[in-house]
C-alpha cells in the first residue's frame, strides 16, 4: 500500500538530495556572492533589511487586498513605502535576529544612510523603494534561485 499523500518540498529534497542540490547550487552560490557584495561583506545588514521588509510587507493595506497583487516593480516605485507597516524598531530587530542591539542600531543607521530604510511617522522602520532598485541584481539572483528550486522539486515529484 503506497502513501497517497503528496510529499512536501523538504521531504523531496532530502530524499533526492544528490539529484536536486547540484541544480540549485549555482544560483544559491551566485545569490550569496551577490548578497555579500551588495551589503559590503556584512550579511547582518541583509538580515536586518529582510526583517524590516518582512514587517513592511505586513502592511495591513497590502494584506487586505484579495489577492495581494503588488509586483516587485510596484514596490520599487517612488512613494511605495508601507503606510501601515507592523511596528519594528531596533530593539525588536535585535530580539528577533539575535544580533546585538548596538550592532543593529549601527547597521540601521548605515541602511538609513543608503536610503534603503527610513522611520515612518510613528518612528517605526520601513523599507524604501531605493532598496528594491539598488538591489535589483541581488533580487534577480534570488528569483533565479527560487525558480531553480521550484523546478527541481517539480521534477522530483514527477519521478
Amino acid at each position: 500500500m503506497s502513501d497517497a499523500r503528496p510529499k512536501d518540498a523538504a521531504t523531496l529534497i532530502r530524499e533526492r538530495y544528490a539529484e536536486i542540490w547540484p541544480k540549485i547550487l549555482d544560483p544559491w552560490t551566485q545569490y550569496l556572492i551577490s548578497a555579500r557584495s551588495a551589503f559590503d561583506g556584512d550579511l547582518d545588514k541583509m538580515v536586518i533589511l529582510a526583517v524590516v521588509g518582512l514587517m513592511s510587507l505586513k502592511d495591513k493595506g497590502l494584506l487586505e487586498r484579495n489577492p495581494p497583487s503588488i509586483s516587485y516593480d510596484d514596490l520599487a516605485k517612488p512613494g511605495a513605502t508601507a503606510t501601515d507597516a507592523q511596528p519594528i524598531n531596533i530593539e525588536s530587530i535585535a530580539l528577533y535576529t539575535g544580533i546585538p542591539r548596538e550592532s543593529v542600531r549601527r547597521k540601521v543607521q548605515e541602511l538609513i544612510g543608503r536610503k534603503w530604510i527610513a522611520r515612518d511617522t510613528r518612528g517605526y522602520l520601513v523599507v524604501l523603494p531605493a532598496a528594491a532598485s539598488d538591489l535589483e541584481v541581488l533580487s534577480s539572483h534570488l528569483f533565479r534561485l527560487i525558480g531553480q528550486v521550484s523546478s527541481a522539486i517539480d521534477e522530483g515529484k514527477n519521478v
